[in-house]
C-alpha cells in the first residue's frame, strides 16, 4: 500500500534504511557524541513569534501560496498573513526576494527548493544558492528547506542519504556566509516516518552537529493525502507523534503542511486544530490550500475560511499564549543567555555565532599524479575541540573518499587523507572537491578546496 502527500510524494511502506546506509552517513558527518547534539540543540532554540500588546507569543499562521494571484485570493479569504508556505520545483527564483513569490507577502516564509546533491556539492548551483541567500531580507524569520521530504527519492535511489546530508551542510555553509540571522535551516519530513507501519526511523535523515535549527512536519489526518474515505481525525492523532519526536531532540518545530480534504465537518476540525497548535510551542503552521492536484483540500466553504481568518487574526495580533516547551525549562538545558549561543535561528539575532570554524585550508601538493597520492595531505586550523570528517567528491559531486578524525583539538591540523588502506584504490585522473566538515555540540563548519589529479 502506498499514498502520496499534497505536492506528489509516495508514502512506501517497506523499510528503506539499511544497516550499511546508516554507517556511511555517520562516516560522512563525523562521530558526534549524542549528548553534544542534544545540549547544541536545545541551547538554539529560535522562537520565532509575533508579540502584540499582551506578553504573549503565538505561532505564525498562514497558508501555502502557489503563485501572485493565488496569495491575493488567500490574503482576501485570511486577511494578511504572518506567513506563508512557497515551493520552488528547482534552484529559487533570482528574484524570489524582489518581484518573487517568495517576498510577495513581506511576512515570514517557509520556502523550499530543490536540486540534485551532486549539484550541490560539485559547486554548479553555488551562484544561485549565494545569490538567494545574500539577497534575502533580515527582517524577518525565513525557514529555508533544502529538497523537503526526501525520502522517497532516497528510497528511489535518486540520490543517497549521504549525499544528501552532505549537500545540506554545503548549502547551510552558504548561508551563513550571508550574515543574515533570520535564516533558520529547516528539515522537512513525513509525519509518516513516525508510524509504524513506515519501518522509517525519522532520525536517519538529521544531519549531525547542528546543521538544522528547525523541523518541519507535513502531518495530515487519516485519508487526507488521497482523498480516500478522509476522516476527521483528532490533532493529537496526526501531529502529537512529531511533536514528541521534536521535543526528544530538543529542536524546535513547525507544521510546513496540513489539511483536511472534505468540507464535511471541516470547520470543527480545523478550529480543534487551529486550538492544539496554538498551545503546543509550534514556531508555524500552514495550511495545504490545495492544488492542482488536490483541489479537494483548498478551503473553499466559508465557514472553515472563517474558522481560518480567526486564527490567523490571532496569530497576527499575538492574542493567545502556546506553552512554553520542555527545554525552555528544563534543568538540563543550558542557559541562551549565558552560552550566547546563536547560530541559525539564534534567539540572539546579529550575534555573532561561537560556533565551530574551519579555516586556512590547504592542500600539499594541489595537483598530484595518480601514482604519488599516499604523499598527499591536507592542513587547516580548527577553532574549536570537533569531530573532522573529509570527504572528497568527484567531478559529478560523489562521495569517493572519507576520513575520520574524531575528537580532534583545536589549532592546526594535518591530515594524510588519500591513503589506500582497507582496499582503497587510488583516485583517476580528474578534478575533485575536498570538504572538510568540523562538527562539535555547538554546530558545523566547513571548508573547500580544489585537487587536481594527473594521469602518469
Amino acid at each position: 500500500m502506498q499514498w502520496r502527500s499534497p505536492d506528489g510524494q509516495q508514502r512506501p511502506l517497506s523499510r528503506q534504511r539499511s544497516a550499511a546506509a546508516w554507517y556511511r552517513w555517520f562516516a560522512v558527518f563525523g562521530l558526534v557524541a549524542l549528548i553534544g547534539v542534544a545540549l547544541a540543540y536545545r541551547s538554539a532554540n529560535p522562537r520565532a513569534t509575533l508579540t502584540a500588546t499582551g506578553d504573549g507569543s503565538v505561532p505564525l499562521l498562514g497558508s501555502s501560496v502557489l503563485s501572485l494571484p493565488d496569495l491575493a485570493t488567500d490574503t482576501s479569504q485570511f486577511g494578511q498573513m504572518p506567513i506563508v508556505r512557497v515551493y520552488y520545483p528547482g534552484l529559487p527564483d533570482s528574484n524570489a526576494w524582489t518581484s518573487g513569490l517568495a517576498a510577495a507577502n513581506h511576512s515570514a516564509v517557509i520556502v523550499s527548493f530543490k536540486a540534485l546533491p551532486k549539484d550541490i556539492l560539485s559547486g554548479a548551483d553555488t551562484p544561485a544558492l549565494q545569490h538567494f541567500f545574500d539577497t534575502a531580507p533580515s527582517d524577518h524569520a525565513i525557514y529555508y528547506s533544502y529538497y523537503h521530504e526526501p525520502e522517497d527519492n532516497i528510497a528511489r535511489g535518486q540520490f543517497t542519504l549521504a549525499d544528501y546530508k552532505a549537500a545540506w551542510a554545503r548549502v547551510v555553509q552558504i548561508a551563513d556566509a550571508a550574515h543574515n540571522p533570520q535564516l533558520r535551516s529547516t528539515l522537512i519530513l513525513m509525519q509518516w516516518d513516525l508510524v509504524k507501519a513506515s519501518h522509517r526511523n525519522w532520525k536517519n535523515y538529521l544531519p549531525s552537529g547542528g546543521v538544522i535549527s528547525t523541523l518541519g512536519w507535513d502531518a495530515y489526518p487519516v485519508g487526507s493525502a488521497t482523498n480516500v474515505h478522509p476522516q476527521l481525525t483528532s490533532p493529537k492523532n496526526f501531529m502529537g507523534a512529531a511533536i514528541a519526536a521534536s521535543k526528544r531532540v530538543g529542536l524546535p518545530y513547525g507544521f510546513p503542511e496540513f489539511g483536511l480534504s472534505t468540507a464535511a465537518g471541516r470547520p470543527g476540525w480545523l478550529r480543534q486544530v487551529g486550538r492544539y497548535i496554538m498551545h503546543r510551542g509550534a514556531l508555524f503552521a500552514s495550511y495545504f490550500d490545495g492544488n492542482q492536484q488536490y483541489p479537494t483540500l483548498r478551503l473553499t466553504d466559508p465557514a472553515s475560511i472563517k474558522v481560518w481568518r480567526g486564527f490567523v487574526a490571532a496569530s497576527r495580533a499575538g492574542s493567545t499564549t502556546p506553552e512554553p516547551s520542555p527545554t525552555q525549562h528544563s534543568s538540563a538545558a543550558p542557559n541562551p543567555s549565558a552560552t550566547g549561543v546563536g547560530t541559525r535561528g539564534s534567539p540572539h539575532p546579529g550575534r555573532p555565532s561561537p560556533g565551530v570554524g574551519v579555516s586556512a585550508l590547504a592542500l600539499t601538493p594541489a595537483s598530484i599524479g595518480v601514482r604519488s597520492q599516499a604523499s598527499a595531505t591536507l592542513s587547516f586550523r580548527l577553532s574549536q575541540p570537533a569531530n573532522i570528517t573529509v570527504c572528497v567528491l568527484d567531478a559529478h559531486g560523489r562521495v569517493v573518499r572519507t576520513v575520520a578524525r574524531p575528537g580532534s583539538l583545536p589549532g592546526q591540523l594535518t591530515i594524510s587523507y588519500l591513503e589506500r588502506g582497507g582496499g582503497l584504490q587510488p583516485l583517476q585522473a580528474g578534478h575533485y572537491t575536498v570538504l572538510v566538515v568540523a562538527s562539535n555540540a555547538g554546530g558545523s563548519g566547513t571548508a573547500a578546496a580544489q585537487l587536481s589529479v594527473s594521469s602518469p
